[in-house]
Formats: C-alpha cells, sequence, structure tokens
C-alpha cells in the first residue's frame, strides 16, 4: 500500500512538473507571438541642446508610440547617420545606441527616451545639418519590433538646391490671398509612410506619419516670398511595404507625377504673384 501512494506521488509529482513545463512553453510562445506583432508608430522628437547653441551635443527627446503590451519594451536600438547641409556623411564621436527599460519613460501606449550625440569638437558639430535616425526596440527575448525611421533638424538647418528635383506642376496663389492650405495624403497602402516638409528656409511640417484620409495644414502667405517658391516634400522612409506613396494638394489642387522617393525630396513650385 505504502509502495502504491509513493508511486502514485511520483507519478503525480512527474505531472505537475511537465505541465509546469508545458504551461511555461505556452507563456513563452504566447509572448514571442505577441511581440512579433509588437509595432511602433508616430515618432516624434524635441531638440534640447544642438550645435546652433554652440554646443559641441545634439540632445533630444524622442517619442513614439506601440500597439501591444510594454512587456514587448526591454530595450531601444539607435542607428543614426550624421549629415551636412550637402547631404554628406558626418562622424559622430559617440551617440546613445542601447536605451534600456529603465531609462524609457513610458506611458499609456506611448515611449519617451533621450537620445544624445556628441562631436569631437565645436567646428565639427556645427557641419550637423540634420540626422536620419532609424530605431526599433526588442523584448528579453531580443524579439525585435518594425523600425521607425525620423529626421531631426537642427534649427540652423538649411537645405541645398542640389538635394531635390522640381516637380512640373506648379501653383499659383495670387497675392491677395492671406492663407494657402497643404494637403498630404497616401494614396496607396496606409502602411507608415512618414514625411517632412520644409518651404524658404524653414521645416514647416516635420515627420509626418501619413493617412489615407489625409491631413490639411493651413499656413499664412507671409510664408511666400514674391515670385517662384520651392514648398519641398522628404519622404523619411518607406512605410512596410514601400515604396513611400505620399499625394500632394495645394489650395485643392492635386500634384500630378508626384514621385519623392526614399530621402530625397521632390519640390512643387509655388507661383505667388
Amino acid at each position: 500500500m505504502t509502495k502504491l501512494i509513493s508511486r502514485y506521488l511520483l507519478v503525480a509529482f512527474c505531472s505537475f512538473l511537465f505541465m509546469g513545463c508545458m504551461q511555461n512553453e505556452v507563456d513563452l510562445e504566447v509572448e514571442q507571438d505577441a511581440c512579433k506583432r509588437f509595432k511602433i508608430s508616430s515618432p516624434s522628437y524635441t531638440l534640447i541642446e544642438d550645435p546652433c547653441s554652440d554646443s559641441v551635443k545634439l540632445t533630444a527627446q524622442i517619442n513614439f508610440q506601440f500597439n501591444r503590451s510594454a512587456e514587448c519594451l526591454h530595450q531601444i536600438n539607435n542607428r543614426p547617420v550624421f549629415y551636412r547641409s550637402d547631404n554628406s556623411e558626418l562622424l559622430a564621436e559617440s551617440f546613445t545606441a542601447t536605451i534600456e527599460r529603465s531609462e524609457m519613460n513610458v506611458l499609456d501606449q506611448s515611449v519617451s527616451y533621450r537620445f544624445e550625440s556628441a562631436f569631437v569638437d565645436l567646428s565639427t558639430a556645427q557641419q550637423l545639418n540634420h540626422l536620419i535616425l532609424d530605431f526599433d526596440t526588442e523584448n528579453e527575448l531580443g524579439v525585435e519590433s518594425n523600425t521607425l525611421q525620423i529626421r531631426l533638424n537642427t534649427p540652423c538647418s538649411i537645405l541645398d538646391q542640389n538635394s531635390y528635383d522640381v516637380n512640373n506642376n506648379s501653383v499659383r496663389i495670387p497675392p491677395n490671398q492671406n492663407l494657402f492650405t497643404i494637403r498630404l495624403w497616401d494614396n496607396a497602402a496606409e502602411d507608415g509612410d512618414i514625411v517632412s516638409v520644409y518651404l524658404n528656409g524653414q521645416w514647416i511640417i516635420e515627420n509626418h506619419t501619413l493617412t489615407n484620409a489625409g491631413t490639411n495644414f493651413t499656413f499664412s502667405t507671409s510664408l511666400l516670398k514674391p515670385g517662384a517658391n520651392d514648398l519641398v516634400v522628404f519622404a523619411l522612409n518607406e512605410g512596410s511595404s514601400g515604396p513611400n506613396t505620399v499625394s500632394i494638394a495645394i489650395n485643392g489642387q492635386e500634384i500630378q507625377n508626384f514621385r519623392p522617393g526614399l530621402l530625397t525630396g521632390e519640390a512643387v513650385r509655388i507661383n505667388f504673384f
């Protein structure tokens, strides 16, 4: 009788261990599957410090959103490329390559973290015009999210005319008009395409994620100079399926044959007279 009870307890104990192992495997598979579907979106940034203010550093607060459990957020991986105004690459002495969970600010389904880069001296730092930052996240098992791409412009960032092409179509805005409207949308699959827009020495739209429904941006014509103005649209990524399929309309006039392409610019010529 004692042997029978012992054997029963041994079987029960082994079954308990087996079921525990099975449960752990199921939990692991569920976590892996959830994190495989973990998506990050809507990147934005705020500059804290930059070479335009006589600093050898560029420091920014990076923000993005995510769609699933924060348990998938273990680490952020940064892969920046730094550029001069002529689009030639500039080497940084150091930059923040990884961010651990303890260094992130997580609120609801949004994250912010501090990104910092430093240059060997002020002269080198002041050659920085902009940087393109690729980043993704991973969980404790190393399962990675999709990659986001964001362009960070310095306050003294300029746009070289050799860095963009001018579309064959143009728009005329009469001088008695006080406002003009830019409409941006994704004309194909809504897959996370991101664009920035530059006009006459300033970035008027930065890191905007396109939707099929489209977004209207209204600006004062005081941003325009008399004559020809180049409104330059930069495609910052190719979404999840590629290519970047941005469409643009100005004051309700859609610009035909608009093909900006990855990391290059195409301009719409606005004639203001």
